[in-house]
């Protein structure tokens, strides 16, 4: 199935990945963008549970951004697209330009 078009968040992703040569750069350039540009802590929800979400970056070998949310004190390394962000405009906008060169 091809996704629908979305022109913004087609052109926030060639701006964020414009001078990479392969995934893995675009995947750091994800990681910079949301280190640059979107605002945490914020609030947000894995399997229905309320946590806080800490930052945004790249764990281990995984080829994949995770997310480092804090419930009850306790610290946790979750997939990005496991997390519903709830957050402001630049936030939310970055993480669905994420989900969509992803493929989500």
């Amino acid at each position: 199935m091809r996704p629908t078009a979305n022109p913004d968040l087609d052109n926030l992703i060639s701006e964020i990945t414009v001078d990479c040569h392969d995934e893995d750069e675009q995947l750091t350039a994800f990681e910079t963008a949301f280190d640059e540009d979107a605002n945490f802590p914020c609030p947000g929800t894995v399997i229905g549970e309320d946590v806080e979400v800490l930052d945004v970056g790249q764990s281990g070998n995984r080829r994949e951004l995770t997310a480092t949310c804090q419930r009850s004190g306790r610290r946790h390394e979750v997939a990005l697209l496991d997390v519903d962000i709830h957050a402001d405009p630049a936030t939310t906008q970055l993480l669905a330009a994420y989900r969509r060169w992803i493929g989500d």
